[in-house]
């Protein structure tokens, strides 16, 4: 069967995508916004130019999308798990 995957692989390969960012967000701790800006914008690139003449095969498929995954959820991710707003602390007042 020409052109056709296991959904077992599919499955692993975007679990595994997933499952990397997510660490990868947590465990790094990179703050940096623009490397997460640039991580969405890469990865709309990757995602929306056609596949080159002869790369139509459903294993390039899998690992374009599984890299896509990887760079949207840790791009955007990081308006999810650390978008906290900034505080001013003021010091007691004396009364």
């Amino acid at each position: 069967m020409e052109g056709t995957m296991s959904n077992f692989w599919v499955v692993l390969a975007y679990g595994c995508s997933v499952g990397l960012a997510l660490l990868l967000l947590y465990y790094a701790n990179i703050r940096a916004w623009a490397w997460h800006i640039a991580s969405v914008a890469l990865a709309m690139f990757i995602g929306l130019i056609p596949n080159p003449f002869g790369w139509t095969r459903p294993t390039v498929d899998l690992m374009t999308g599984s890299l896509c995954t990887f760079l949207l959820i840790w791009g955007l991710g990081e308006l999810a798990f650390h978008s906290e707003t900034h505080h001013h602390h003021h010091p007691p007042h004396r009364a």
